[in-house]
């Protein structure tokens, strides 16, 4: 009996069907040659080729990145990637499809958090394998036989087949056979939802069905495992993963693989502009906001245990503010290494409310900066907001700028006000000072950030993973306004994080 579809799959299907019709026409060179020179292309020239209705932008250097990390034997592999990243379309699509024409697999599993939405990925190959001319005009006749949860492709001429079999959570693949063949490929999609990551029972759960069922069930040694995710929460299965991958067995070979792609670089610039250039970016980041842009395209988890929680973090309208009240001071962290995968350099300006210690975030730069450019940050600065003063950390960093600062005074006649600094305490304790601030709400960033503010508001949100920079340099101006005007005294705070506790001082 035919499967009755949603209605959404259905819309979705029609709207495939649609655009397969206008975009995968047939080839006009049908030579042999020409057959066997487009089959034999390298994987997403391949996708570009026959699913010219899905791959419509030109790939990222990412999209490489991830084709490189799928398919390896007997490694379990999660993907987490931004949304509308494309990795479904490649890992749940595109590449099974790939390997069912080459005839490089045998039975192909699909997991989904029930077996309708897992059903529905496997229709999406299905209905390429059935209805896109240029798959039916180079890879001769194909019939698909079976019902959707569970169908068999065969080729003409050819004694393979191949098996794909739809399954939810929970439902055991154990024993499964395609002739005299195991299970030798999985593909876990749509397997978590904001519901079911709020259970840590449930999330267990999803985890041991993988562990117990899923992988005992497969051919030993050849079989491949991929799972594409999302970041929910701190433990979820792409966390989980994250923790398997720093294990390994007694090969030293890890334990899992993990690939991770936020969608913005170091410098906050789009991974994808041909999709997703900078402006779209940044006002998704303005509409949906701190938290929902940290887990869906940041790839941060909500953590109730780090030091900084996104509803903490309060806005101003720069218009609303009198600066007259304001005691602003800069801070720059010049960092010291000038390779790329080096920490980035950061500037904040704050300014501190004489008569309330709030604290206003003014500006933000972080990003690999050259030593002229953060030259031109400081005098930027100064023009902008005329500071008190501005620190400036006394690491190895200073002396590549340092030179470079005296030139511009003396061809501008302007002259800094530079204080050179040296940090007396740990960097974790400097950051998780700020803490308690944040938390009461005295501390406020523009409602329409730049891009260095939005950068800053991430590594906040984010500490202590990834980059610190940005709220080390926080810290650092903070110091620099004096400790009457905050108040500090009236606070103790025992950090949410993983260190000791700190008192407001």
């Amino acid at each position: 009996m035919a499967r009755k579809w949603t209605r959404q799959h259905e819309q979705q299907r029609q709207r495939i069907m649609e655009m397969l019709h206008r975009d995968a026409r047939p080839f006009a060179d049908l030579s042999d040659e020409a057959k066997a020179t487009r089959r034999g292309l390298p994987f997403l020239d391949w996708c570009r080729t026959y699913l010219p209705h899905y791959f419509t932008c030109q790939p990222a250097q990412f999209h490489r990145d991830l084709v490189a990390q799928l398919n390896e034997p007997a490694m379990p592999t999660s993907i987490g990637m931004f949304r509308g990243a494309g990795k479904s379309v490649l890992c749940s699509l595109a590449d099974p499809l790939y390997r069912t024409l080459g005839r490089l697999r045998r039975y192909f599993l699909y997991g989904s958090q029930v077996q309708g939405l897992a059903v529905d990925l496997m229709d999406f190959v299905r209905v390429e394998l059935e209805h896109n001319p240029r798959v039916r005009c180079d890879y001769g006749e194909i019939r698909v036989d079976g019902p959707e949860d569970a169908y068999v492709v065969e080729f003409a001429g050819d004694r393979h087949t191949v098996k794909l079999e739809a399954f939810g959570i929970g439902m055991s693949p154990r024993g499964r056979r395609h002739g005299a063949h195991r299970p030798d490929a999985y593909i876990g999609d749509d397997l978590e939802d904001a519901i079911l990551a709020r259970s840590p029972k449930r999330e267990q759960q999803l985890w041991d069905w993988h562990q117990d069922e899923v992988i005992p069930a497969m051919e030993p040694d050849t079989w491949t495992f991929t799972v594409v995710g999302t970041m929910f929460g701190p433990g979820c299965q792409l966390e989980r993963a994250k923790e398997a991958a720093a294990k390994a067995d007694s090969s030293g070979r890890p334990l899992h693989k993990v690939m991770f792609q936020p969608a913005t670089d170091a410098q906050g610039h789009s991974v994808w502009p041909q999709r997703f250039p900078d402006e779209a970016l940044d006002r998704v980041r303005a509409m949906i906001g701190v938290r929902n842009w940290n887990r869906n395209y940041a790839l941060v988890a909500d953590d109730p245990t780090k030091p900084f929680q996104p509803q903490w973090f309060t806005t101003y309208r720069p218009a609303d503010i009198d600066t007259s009240h304001l005691d602003v001071v800069a801070w720059l962290d010049p960092a010291v290494s000038e390779r790329e995968t080096s920490c980035p350099r950061a500037m904040v300006v704050i300014g501190g409310d004489r008569k309330t210690g709030d604290r206003y975030v003014l500006d933000a730069r972080i990003s690999h900066a050259s030593p002229m450019v953060m030259v031109q940050w400081l005098f930027d600065a100064h023009e902008a907001w005329n500071p008190r003063v501005i620190g400036i950390e006394s690491n190895g960093g200073y002396a590549l700028i340092e030179p470079l600062v005296h030139v511009r005074e003396d061809e501008t006649g302007v002259r800094l006000p530079v204080r050179l600094i040296a940090a007396t305490l740990p960097k974790a304790l400097r950051i998780e000072g700020l803490a308690v601030f944040v938390e009461r709400g005295l501390w406020h960033f523009p409602s329409e950030p730049s891009p260095g503010v939005r950068t800053l508001l991430e590594q906040f949100v984010s500490y202590p993973d990834g980059w610190v920079d940005g709220p080390d340099a926080c810290a650092g101006a903070d110091s620099l306004i004096p400790r009457r005007a905050t108040g500090r005294n009236e606070f103790a705070y025992r950090s949410l994080g993983r260190r000791a506790s700190l008192v407001g001082v």
